[in-house]
């Protein structure tokens, strides 16, 4: 039986994610951390509620982090100094902070997976995006959110635009202004937009001067991101460390 513990366990994510555990029988939901109010949800007599980090109690096989970006280096931390395999879809990490976990986690010999998006569809988005940048490298992200989303540009859409450069992509021709808020990441465009009606959308959109090409993905509720959830609990402890993407555990790399 792998035992449990749900950061962020009563927000969206979190809530499909008890439905996940719930549909398998050698997982097991051991304990909630809720940072916000407390919840008026009903959970079963076995599943522990906490607070506060300091407060939390038992031992656990895996760390489920479905939180804030304000709050998701500081569980992590705790997670692996537990020597608790950390599962992290949160994003907002920083690249020194992903860093700081890193190393952090070999030193208590913990593995784990930290994945900035969690659909099966937006990793093979990414990685067909890198094939493509090589044979056309002139390159824009655009992505949308829910209005909720913290963070702009989306984990989804620094971690490609990262890829895109490896492969030697940039902006060159910069689309019409379209709205959006717009940043420049290893010299590639990102425009991020939050709208009503959107979990979570991406486009990379290549060009030259006789042809384009667009790899889109579309997330259309949180249950698609389940199936990716589900490989990362079955393959997080059987890492070399701290790793990041779920590629790494899908055969892309």
């Amino acid at each position: 039986m792998i035992s449990i513990f749900l950061a962020g366990a009563s927000g969206k994510m979190g809530l499909e994610i008890q439905k996940l555990i719930a549909e398998h029988r050698d997982w097991s939901l051991d304990a909630v951390l809720l940072h916000e109010k407390p919840t008026t949800q009903a959970y079963d007599p076995q599943v522990k509620v906490f607070h506060d980090l300091d407060q939390i109690q038992g031992n656990y096989d895996i760390w489920i982090d479905v939180t804030r970006p304000d709050v998701v280096l500081k569980n992590t931390i705790w997670a692996i100094e537990h020597k608790i395999t950390p599962i992290i879809a949160t994003s907002g990490l920083t690249a020194d902070a992903i860093k700081q976990l890193q190393s952090l986690a070999e030193h208590y010999h913990v593995n784990g997976i930290i994945a900035p998006n969690f659909s099966i569809s937006a990793v093979l988005m990414m990685s067909f995006s890198a094939i493509a940048a090589k044979f056309m490298p002139d390159v824009s992200i655009e992505e949308i959110h829910h209005p909720d989303k913290l963070d702009a540009p989306s984990g989804t859409a620094r971690i490609t635009a990262g890829l895109l450069a490896a492969a030697g992509a940039q902006t060159s021709h910069f689309p019409k202004n379209d709205g959006g808020d717009k940043n420049i990441v290893d010299q590639l465009l990102i425009t991020s937009k939050r709208q009503q009606g959107y979990v979570a959308y991406q486009s990379v959109d290549f060009r030259n001067d006789n042809e384009t090409l667009t790899i889109a993905q579309n997330s259309l509720n949180r249950k698609s991101f389940m199936p990716g959830v589900a490989l990362a609990i079955k393959k997080a402890r059987q890492q070399r460390g701290l790793i990041v993407g779920l590629d790494k555990v899908m055969g892309l790399e």
